[in-house]
């Protein structure tokens, strides 16, 4: 249906209300080891909306290995912590999992990554990272990131552009950057004024700007950047600062590292699909409706669990979906740490030795590069695929094979 990203927007929005009520949810006494999975996320706050499907993939990836009895003597239980944004409640959540026996700590943020990252290295603790910076994989330590640095895919973008899209008899573009402040922005901004140093007859720097987190307003920045011809944003930023620029009339094309896949629902609620129209994004796996077996996998996991919310989940974002890939690798690497000590015998230091013996395998990774961990490497990804937002049929459309996505 032509605008089910609207209701799916308002499912999304109400599905937060109710995730509260959920906690705590389980039965009594289960025989055999129960694994805690601890779990510190935005649940309740200002970028929830694109945060709650990492908890709803979690929740469901256990439902399913403990209905199908996937690690036989085991249940899985999952002890999540609503930091709802606030950064004085990272390392709080992190303790407070800890307290309650997480042997395997995910954190969805990177800016929680980067906050607790100095206790999971001196504790030895495993941090399973569902988002990654620089920071958090260099040098390698108890972090595990199941994608990889955002500029990274930058990277691979602003080179698919030079050599696939622009006409250089138009002179050589200029690229500029605008977003909220934090690690992941910096990162982005440092790579991209480095890349068109490097390439100065691929790209010309426009210039950057970063506000405070929350800014809803971009005038003074929209005014430095105008006369770029791509504009790179990241997260919530893309949307108020894309309607900013199309309410003042300009045509700017909107590049992004991957975040609009996250976002795509709330992004057309904000800013219609004419504003998004062309805007480019390289995304770290396939999207949905996309012949993979993990596509395959998380859809039916989806309407398994879900079924009541699964369409409205697929219409607002991929979040769910790009969960799905990560949380496979994850519990693999759970398995066959337990496979390994036992269950009895389970801790961090079993997940770590299976973790960085790690490469992705088997029928749900076919058609996929060759992902994986190793004792030096801490990023499970390497590679992106490029999507272009196609106005006429409200979707993002993939214009690219896989590409490296490497510093």
């Amino acid at each position: 249906m032509k605008h089910n990203w609207k209701r799916a927007v308002v499912g999304l929005l109400v599905l937060v209300l109710l995730v509260p009520l959920c906690f705590g949810c389980g039965g009594g006494k289960e025989k055999g080891v129960t694994i805690i999975v601890g779990e510190i996320n935005d649940l309740t706050g200002f970028a929830s909306p694109a945060l709650l499907p990492i908890h709803y993939a979690l929740e469901d990836m256990v439902r399913y290995y403990n209905d199908e009895g996937l690690i036989p003597g085991v249940k899985i239980k999952i002890a999540a912590y609503d930091t709802r944004l606030d950064a004085a409640r990272e390392v709080l959540g992190y303790e407070w999992v800890k307290e309650r026996g997480a042997k395997l700590i995910v954190p969805a943020l990177y800016t929680t990554g980067e906050a607790v990252r100095p206790f999971a290295d001196r504790e030895k603790v495993i941090l399973a990272s569902t988002s990654t910076t620089e920071g958090l994989i260099e040098p390698p330590g108890w972090v595990f990131c199941f994608g990889y640095p955002g500029q990274w895919g930058m990277k691979a973008l602003m080179k698919w552009i030079s050599e696939n899209q622009w006409d250089y008899t138009k002179g050589i573009p200029k690229i500029g950057f605008g977003a909220y402040s934090d690690p992941f922005a910096t990162e982005e901004v440092k790579m991209m004024k480095q890349y068109c140093q490097d390439n100065p007859d691929k790209f010309q720097w426009g210039g950057s700007f970063l506000a405070p987190i929350g800014t809803m307003f971009f005038s003074g920045g929209v005014e430095k950047l105008k006369d770029c011809d791509y504009v790179a944003s990241v997260g919530f930023s893309v949307g108020y600062l894309m309607k900013e620029f199309r309410d003042k009339g300009y045509k700017q094309t909107f590049v992004d590292s991957g975040g609009v896949a996250s976002i795509y629902g709330w992004l057309l609620n904000t800013c219609g699909p004419e504003a998004l129209d062309g805007t480019l994004t390289a995304n770290q796996h396939p999207i949905w409706g996309e012949s993979y077996q993990i596509v395959n996998f998380a859809t039916e996991l989806l309407h398994r669990y879900r079924s009541g919310q699964a369409e409205d989940i697929i219409q607002a974002n991929n979040t769910y979906l790009g969960s799905c890939h990560q949380f496979v690798a994850i519990f693999q690497i759970l398995q066959a740490a337990i496979e390994e000590v036992g269950a009895e015998n389970f801790d961090n230091q079993a997940f770590y030795d299976a973790a960085i013996k790690y490469q992705a395998s088997g029928p749900l990774f076919e058609g996929y590069p060759q992902w994986g961990f190793s004792e030096a490497k801490r990023n499970f990804m390497d590679q992106c695929l490029l999507y272009r937002f196609d106005a006429k049929a409200e979707k993002l459309v993939r214009v690219s094979d896989w590409l490296p996505a490497t510093r």
